[in-house]
């Protein structure tokens, strides 16, 4: 596959010497170009290179080469157990990422790519029990031809989080910039992919009327949620609590992949997090892997359940 189309308006990818699968915050001149941003950018990577080099660094992640850590055994409601393994890949650079990989027979490869890739957060509130709001801060319309993927959607979302233990931990908002596509030359081994991403923002080097949109509201200098009025009743239950800013980015891949002689969906993901605030790392990155794990036994039961609708 040619990575080098739509790298030209950012010359040696869309940043050049800046990964976009990292911890490390996007400002406002770094996130593709926008006529909402155009004040506020000083040359800005253009949608095509931006993508590309989102197409690129999901290719080169290969999942094959984490450490395996072990595996889990989930049941889901109407599928049986699922099997979920666990990984984890360490980088000087980086920090730690944690990953797993399923395969699914219950579910397909489509219905898969449905929740997952169209209306991802959305569709990961209602399978989520801990996220009560997600709240789109800017969407980009992507009508331009990009060379290696189509069905690009790019927009600033965020995410809110309640914890397991309220009276100590605060909730926590994520801010990301979700990039999603299908590539049209899936990678090799795979019938059909899709692919997104979840890279931090940092929402401060917006301009105002950005974040005028958000549901967090800074009181005292302290950051408090503010329920929408057209909030829902865990909504409203939340207001005007304090709310933290976490950081988290994140790359996942469905497939459609020939295994044992049937066709199933593989679907993997790798993350890496801080929730900030007073909950050191070393207790974060205990809590993650089996965090993540429990999300599929909920996203394929919820795939399950649509089908009934």
């Amino acid at each position: 596959m040619n990575h080098t189309a739509g790298l030209a308006e950012g010359g040696a990818g869309a940043l050049p010497g800046r990964k976009l699968l990292a911890l490390l915050p996007l400002g406002v001149s770094q996130v593709p170009r926008h006529p909402e941003l155009k004040h506020e950018q000083h040359s800005p990577p253009g949608v095509g290179a931006f993508v590309t080099q989102c197409l690129h660094e999901a290719n080169e992640e290969d999942f094959s080469s984490f450490q395996r850590m072990g595996e889990a055994r989930e049941s889901v409601p109407g599928a049986g157990a699922v099997v979920i393994e666990k990984l984890k890949k360490k980088d000087k650079v980086e920090g730690t990422w944690f990953a797993r990989r399923s395969f699914h027979g219950e579910v397909s490869y489509e219905e898969l790519d449905e929740v997952l890739r169209k209306n991802h957060e959305r569709n990961e509130m209602e399978y989520t029990p801990a996220i009560y709001d997600v709240n789109t801060l800017l969407e980009w319309h992507v009508e331009e031809e990009i060379e290696g993927v189509r069905d690009v959607n790019i927009r600033i979302t965020q995410m809110h989080h309640s914890m397991p233990a309220p009276a100590i931990l605060s909730d926590r908002v994520f801010t990301v910039l979700l990039v999603s596509f299908i590539p049209t030359q899936p990678a090799p081994g795979t019938l059909a992919q899709s692919i997104d991403v979840q890279l931090p923002i940092s929402l401060a080097t917006f301009p105002p009327t950005i974040r005028e949109r958000s549901h967090v509201h800074v009181v005292n200098a302290k950051h408090m949620y503010k329920s929408p009025a057209t909030g829902t009743p865990i909504q409203k239950k939340q207001d005007g609590r304090k709310v933290i800013e976490g950081r988290y980015v994140s790359l996942e891949k469905i497939a459609k992949v020939e295994k044992d002689g049937k066709t199933v969906a593989k679907w993997e993901m790798a993350t890496d997090s801080d929730a900030e605030g007073s909950l050191p790392m070393s207790m974060q990155k205990l809590g993650v892997p089996n965090a993540i794990v429990k999300d599929v036994p909920l996203a394929i039961e919820y795939v399950i359940k649509q089908r009934g609708q």
